[in-house]
């Protein structure tokens, strides 16, 4: 390590040896010192061209410039400034206020006194310029007096270790979301796929950085897998996992500051507890990598703008029944205005909120002599509908109509008579003979007209007659 103080003494040496002569008036007595004595410090740091910068280390020669040092002398520095986490002496003295070394040999107008090698504090000098190093030096010799120290060389003025970095400006990012359904839209019960890019403000992205994007709303949508993209790395989530968030890590050599560069993908699985028209909310924060020594860099968090037409769940999902009427059969108590009870179907959807039922016909309609098709709809909250039939038959038979007959009859003794009527035309139609047949509800339907209004309401015995006209072979 003497090698390049030897270097500094030489030049030195020569200057200080010119300066000498031409500013001595008078030959020193003989045995006195020749002139003042003085010492300079060359140091030299660890960056470009022997830079020094906060948190490195500056390696300073220390030499005498001018006057005599005789042996046993002191020469003792100041502690340095910037301020150092620590300094060390070669030759090894050191006291508690700085390096201290000791003269064996007679130095007179030059000579190597020893190093200093000095640690500056990380946060160093501001970022508006670097700081120059200062040290104030004494000689003892024997007694003790300031002298001047000339502190030159690169190291001699302690710079910036960074530039202050261009961070990356709100909004970081901007999500865009597609769902399943036909249009792009996500329903409740769905997985919605978003995707994430660079939104492209202040500085570049670079290898390190962390965009973290963590579910806002629906709070119990659960994200169930990360992508990576060809600039970061999330160490991708398959699919199948439950999280709440994703972190994207940006692992590219370059820089990255175009908007719309993407980031990676996210997969958010929407439960069946959305209100139809909830909106995606997630939020994003953005962590710097990690910065050099003295540089503080926090983390950043806001809402991400999230478009596209997965950014709404959209409830295209119709409701499903849960139960329907089985197919039933009735006596028919008129041509066309037979009366029909059944129980009310049940239906549920995927989303909350009220379903609505309807059936047409509806249940206590009236129903004609046949089968009928009954349509019930489902309906939710947002429109969607779902349908289910069931049939509703109207039988008109001999002895569906005995029964009715029974049934709507006031006078048990007619209703009799009506039946054995009906029972014979039967009994005619199963032997063949259908004018038997017809002569029995010819009777029947006389019978029954003419008990309009006494055993019968005048309705009654149109629909008992209306029915038995059906029947007529």
């Amino acid at each position: 390590m003497r090698g390049p103080s030897l270097g500094w003494r030489r030049i030195l040496f020569a200057l200080v040896f010119g300066t000498t002569f031409a500013l001595a008036a008078t030959p020193a007595a003989a045995g006195a010192p020749p002139g003042p004595i003085t010492l300079s410090m060359s140091c030299t740091g660890p960056g470009p061209n022997g830079t020094v910068a906060a948190g490195q280390t500056d390696s300073c020669g220390v030499d005498l410039t001018g006057g005599t040092l005789s042996a046993g002398s002191i020469v003792r520095l100041s502690p340095p400034s910037p301020s150092a986490t620590s300094f060390t002496c070669s030759p090894p003295v050191q006291g508690a206020q700085g390096c201290s070394f000791l003269v064996n040999s007679t130095l007179t107008f030059h000579g190597f006194i020893g190093w200093e090698t000095i640690q500056f504090a990380p946060d160093g000098p501001t970022q508006g310029g670097g700081a120059s190093l200062t040290q104030t030096a004494q000689a003892c010799n024997p007694m003790c007096n300031d002298v001047p120290l000339r502190i030159d060389g690169p190291g001699s003025v302690v710079g910036t270790p960074y530039r202050p970095r261009y961070m990356p400006a709100a909004p970081f990012a901007y999500m865009v979301c597609t769902g399943p359904n036909p249009d792009g839209t996500v329903s409740e019960t769905q997985v919605d796929t978003c995707l994430i890019y660079t939104a492209g403000f202040g500085g570049p992205y670079i290898n390190g950085d962390t965009l973290t994007i963590a579910r806002g709303a629906p709070t119990d949508a659960t994200i169930t897998a990360c992508g990576d993209s060809p600039s970061t790395d999330t160490g991708a989530v398959a699919a199948g996992a439950v999280m709440t968030s994703c972190a994207y890590r940006f692992s590219t050599s370059a820089s990255i500051s175009a908007p719309g560069v993407f980031v990676g993908s996210e997969l958010l699985s929407i439960p069946s507890t959305v209100v139809p028209g909830a909106a995606i909310v997630q939020g994003v924060m953005f962590c710097p990598a990690p910065q050099p020594a003295g540089q503080i860099a926090s983390c950043s968090t806001l809402p991400i703008t999230i478009t596209g037409a997965g950014a709404t769940v959209i409830d295209e999902i119709p409701p499903t029944f849960t139960s329907m009427p089985p197919d039933m059969t009735v006596d028919a108590t008129g041509p066309t205005d037979t009366t029909a009870q059944y129980p009310a179907p049940t239906a549920d959807d995927n989303a909350p909120g009220p379903v609505s039922i309807s059936c047409t016909p509806a249940s206590g309609g009236t129903f004609a002599v046949g089968t009928t098709t009954v349509v019930c709809t489902a309906t939710d909250v947002s429109g969607n509908s779902a349908t289910a039939t069931f049939k509703v038959t109207a039988q008109n038979t001999f002895d569906s109509l005995c029964r009715v007959t029974r049934a709507e009859a006031s006078d048990e003794g007619v209703a009799h008579s009506l039946c054995v009527k009906l029972q014979g035309a039967a009994d005619a139609v199963a032997a063949g003979d259908s004018a038997a047949a017809r002569g029995k509800v010819g009777a029947y339907i006389n019978e029954v007209e003419a008990q309009g209004d006494k055993s019968l309401t005048s309705q009654q015995a149109q629909d008992l007659a209306g029915l038995a006209q059906l029947l007529m072979p």
